[in-house]
């Protein structure tokens, strides 16, 4: 009898530390905590539970995905010093302030100044919109006193079709259209409005990396339009962290003119914080018909600015890479 009776106790004993295991799993993460809210049972993993009391299955549903464009830390992407783009676009969700000073000896004395400055935003991780202006331009003699306004604007798009791979590289299209807001008369433009689509090619190799662009241009005039095409490379090398040193090759031949168009550039770059970068390059033509050297310093501004993100689902939104 006294055997039965231990039997008994065992058996209860067994049942009820098997059903207390349940009660812990079910509970949520602290089971020893007594106490669990709303919110945190709303995000409890599923439990399944066999028929043996004493074995307990949890299954935990795996955590969506973060939203790349709304959690993203900012850090600046610069287009600045070089002409040729590179296939990375601006940060989605991030507003890009770039601004820069230039300086180009004309010849027989004369002398041009110009500040230019750029907003970009990046719209989707694939894609960014720009609005480069030229906030100010000088040419100054003294023969012939200065000349003072400002330059033309452009509007453009850059989308990334194809990301880098072990064979080809990152590949981008960007289109853009010039608005003639220069002054003609002061030669600070044409009073026409031009177009740009360009090809552009990135690619890392090693320590070295290279952005190659070939940029049709189809520019207006008076007697109607003419198009040529150009062609550029440029090689980036960090030297460490924070220093990136520039060299450039850019020309072809020039819309509207017999003229061809020939530059080299060595410039850098410094990240004096993620979000900050300070450049300053020389560039030296090789060909007539343009401003023998050119000096320029700039600096590239990075933030998120808080503004609507396009709709996740959307048909737009897949369309330009969302």
């Amino acid at each position: 009898m006294k055997a039965i009776f231990w039997l008994g106790v065992l058996t209860a004993l067994a049942m009820v530390a098997g059903t207390g295991t349940v009660l812990a799993a079910a509970d949520g993460p602290d089971a020893g905590s007594g106490a669990t809210t709303e919110a945190v049972k709303a995000a409890l993993p599923l439990v399944s539970v066999n028929p043996t009391p004493a074995v307990t299955t949890v299954v935990v549903l795996a955590p969506r995905p973060a939203d790349s464009c709304a959690l993203s830390e900012a850090a600046a992407n610069p287009t600045r010093p070089a002409w040729d783009y590179a296939a990375s676009t601006t940060q989605c969700g991030i507003a890009e302030v770039d601004s820069g000073w230039m300086e180009q000896p004309m010849g027989s004395g004369v002398r041009q100044q110009m500040l230019t400055s750029s907003v970009r935003y990046g719209l989707t991780p694939k894609m960014d919109l720009r609005w480069g202006f030229t906030d100010h331009m000088t040419q100054s003699s003294w023969a012939t006193g200065s000349l003072e306004g400002i330059g033309d604007q452009w509007l453009s798009a850059r989308y990334r079709f194809h990301e880098q791979g072990r064979r080809l590289p990152a590949m981008a299209l960007l289109y853009a259209a010039k608005i003639p807001s220069a002054n003609p008369a002061k030669g600070f433009g044409t009073g026409f409005v031009d177009h740009q689509l360009i090809f552009i090619a990135s690619r890392d190799l090693g320590k070295n990396h290279l952005d190659f662009n070939i940029v049709g241009t189809v520019a207006g005039s008076a007697l109607g339009h003419d198009g040529a095409a150009q062609f550029g490379l440029a090689m980036t090398r960090p030297v460490n962290a924070k220093l990136s040193l520039i060299l450039e090759s850019y020309g072809g031949p020039q819309p509207g003119t017999s003229n061809r168009f020939g530059a080299a550039l060595a410039g850098a770059a410094y990240t004096l914080r993620p979000t900050l970068v300070a450049d300053a390059a020389y560039s030296r033509t090789y060909t007539a018909g343009s401003p023998r050297q050119q000096f320029m310093f700039g600096f590239t501004f990075a933030a998120r600015p808080g503004l609507p993100l396009l709709p996740k689902g959307s048909s737009l939104a897949r369309l330009v890479g969302r």
